[in-house]
């Protein structure tokens, strides 16, 4: 059962009626719910006892531990609390004065909360209580400074956002130094320092670089790997990390910058992987083009904001084996999205953004590895891989903080999506 601390009229899937989030944001209204779970793999109890600074033997630590089930899989976790707080701090813009581009960060932050507003309903059936507050910085450091400095951050459990990078930077500091795990929605954080409370839930290019490199391996070892660049956006960030990735990891590659005139007979030397790190869909249908007499030997791999295109010939490409790399595995339904989608429709009559996803994905990893594992979830998920609705969550410890290393590989098949595997 969802008990509301105060009263929130519900939000339609309308940007219209974006008031309503506003005054919420305003008065900073706080829910509170239940829930009932399970989870993950833990270390070694070795190790745990060391977290919980016990020095008892194994014996005589049984009663500190209690088992539990997630998904199916039961493991051996430490006692933990069950009221949790958790903070949402993001660029809402409750301010009725805002640029054209404080209006389209505006939007995208009310998608976000109406996703973590439909995830409300899976976390009422978890054994914990759950109070969350949503404050808005309006994109300003000082007002970031203003609401970390609360005394209403006292005792949080979990902070989600900011998304700035410089009020990253500020918040990184601040959760480190009160010990508070942050978890960063879209804004990836990598520094030298080393702070074990900053978790990038936003793949970032090295990750996406890694997994695809994986995949490359063990599917496509024996053929010649091909990297067409054109100093695009995605080129400079996921084409660059892929680039440096294969060099530290001593895979032979061959980079050809993009051209309308490239000479693929002096390129393809037997069976090849051709990806082209672009979102140009021109650059790519020129490359389709003129890949076609090779048809036989090529594997073309794109970015999937390539399927947002309607006017493409999906069977040319199809006839290159393409595959698209992509961060929203929704775009293949499976059981988790339909429900999200449901949920959404009837709160919203509207299908949810990708934004809406993220929203729903992150707050539900986040109660449900609070419920069950408390401060302890760190040991949990590391190196687990946790599927949700659009995306899954793989936390690897890096030099400076946990990276979601996360990808989707999806193949055209006879003009439908295919999951690949990685592994």
């Amino acid at each position: 059962m969802i008990l509301v601390l105060n009263p929130l009229q519900l939000l339609s899937g309308s940007k219209v009626v974006r008031l309503f989030l506003l005054t919420f944001l305003l008065s900073c209204y706080e829910y509170a719910f239940a829930s009932d779970s399970s989870y993950y793999n833990s270390k070694q109890i070795l190790s745990l006892t060391k977290i919980l600074n016990q020095e008892y033997r194994l014996t005589e630590l049984k009663d500190s531990f209690n088992e539990i089930t997630f998904r199916g899989k039961k493991f051996l976790a430490p006692n933990h609390k069950k009221t949790f707080k958790i903070a949402i701090i993001l660029p809402f813009h409750t301010d009725a004065q805002n640029s054209p581009i404080d209006k389209k960060r505006a939007n995208v932050m009310l998608e976000y909360y109406q996703g973590m507003k439909i995830a409300i309903k899976q976390i009422d059936s978890l054994d914990s209580k759950f109070v969350l507050s949503f404050y808005d910085t309006d994109n300003d450091t000082n007002q970031l400074k203003k609401i970390l400095a609360s005394s209403k951050m006292n005792d949080v459990d979990i902070i989600i956002g900011p998304t700035n990078q410089n009020q990253v930077t500020i918040a990184s500091k601040y959760c480190k130094l009160n010990k508070i795990p942050l978890f960063l929605p879209i804004t990836n954080f990598i520094d030298n320092e080393d702070n074990p409370y900053v978790f990038n839930l936003n793949p970032s290019d090295v990750m996406k670089a890694e997994v695809f490199l994986t995949y490359f391996k063990n599917h496509h070892k024996a053929k010649r790997l091909i990297i067409v660049r054109d100093n695009g956006f995605y080129d400079r960030t996921f084409g660059a990390a892929l680039v440096r990735n294969c060099e530290q990891q001593k895979i032979p590659v061959k980079v050809v910058q993009y051209s309308t005139k490239i000479n693929w007979l002096d390129i393809i030397k037997g069976e090849s992987v051709v990806i082209h790190t672009t979102e140009d869909k021109i650059k790519l249908s020129y490359t389709v083009t003129s890949l076609q007499a090779h048809q036989k030997n090529i594997t073309l791999v794109g970015s999937d904001k390539l399927l947002e295109f309607n006017d493409v010939d999906y069977k040319q490409w199809g006839k290159l084996n393409i595959t698209f790399l992509s961060e929203n595995k929704s775009q293949i339904p499976n059981p988790r999205s339909n429900l999200m989608k449901i949920n959404y429709r009837l709160d919203y009559r509207d299908d949810p953004s990708w934004f809406s996803y993220m929203g729903y994905d992150h707050l539900l990893f986040a109660c449900e590895i609070l419920n069950a594992f408390g401060k302890y979830f760190p040991l949990f998920i590391e190196g687990n891989e946790i599927s949700y609705a659009n995306m899954n969550f793989c936390m690897l410890r890096t030099p400076s903080n946990f990276q979601n290393k996360y990808l989707g590989i999806f193949h055209l098949v006879d003009g439908q999506l295919m999951a690949e595997k990685i592994n």
